[in-house]
């Protein structure tokens, strides 16, 4: 019974996992001061072998914001979210039964008979085995159809950002969010971050239309 009891309250966390499996595929930058993209150059490496080393900008970019700012990506994400809210509820669904379930279990058993009791338990044990399946497939096929839907357009932003780099003179680009995590960057110049600037001449590049209706 006690065992029994643990299991269903792991599986309430389920649903709670659900709902990040298509959104949460980045973690949120840092809060961060909305300025142009300019730094300073890059001191020449002296060295040996007529090597003339390299001038250019160093360049921060937090691809978290890709999700909202970059509006062709925004555009699929949201119409995948669509496609998979009607497992998404069936999911939310059966664990809210499961839930009702735990509670009449816990509230009730000392009123009923231990045959009705020990029934509510063989059915939360079978409803918390059908709730684990179904969000794992769920997860499974939402991260599918997230690689199908992103990738190409992840392609299109990597080949923008060279190009972008390269026409700002820009040398070496560091993805913000990950480098502060990892700990391989402790502080940059809010003039280094580029995000807002590589986003709009991304989007001036691949005009989407944004249905704005609710």
């Amino acid at each position: 019974m006690k065992n029994v009891m643990k299991n269903m309250i792991f599986a309430s966390l389920i649903s709670s996992l659900v709902a990040l499996a298509v959104i949460a595929q980045t973690p949120a930058p840092p809060k961060r001061q909305p300025t142009a993209a300019k730094t300073a150059p890059a001191e020449s490496a002296e060295g040996g072998g007529g090597g003339t080393g390299a001038e250019g900008k160093v360049a921060v970019l937090f691809s978290g914001q890709f999700r909202q700012g970059i509006l062709e990506l925004k555009v699929k994400l949201d119409a995948l979210n669509v496609e998979l809210e009607p497992k998404r509820k069936e999911i939310q669904g059966l664990d809210d039964d499961l839930n009702k379930l735990k509670s009449k279990i816990q509230t009730q058993s000392s009123t009923v008979s231990p045959q009705v009791r020990d029934g509510w338990v063989d059915e939360a044990t079978e409803k918390e085995k059908q709730l684990k399946r179904l969000a794992e497939d769920f997860e499974a096929s939402a991260q599918r159809r997230f690689g199908e839907v992103s990738a190409p357009i992840y392609d299109k932003i990597q080949k923008s950002i060279a190009s972008y780099s390269q026409s700002h003179g820009i040398v070496l680009v560091l993805e913000g969010g990950q480098a502060l995590q990892a700990g391989v960057m402790h502080w940059y110049a809010p003039a280094s971050d580029i995000t807002d600037d590589f986003m709009k001449e991304y989007n001036k590049a691949n005009p989407t239309p944004v249905n704005t209706s609710k």
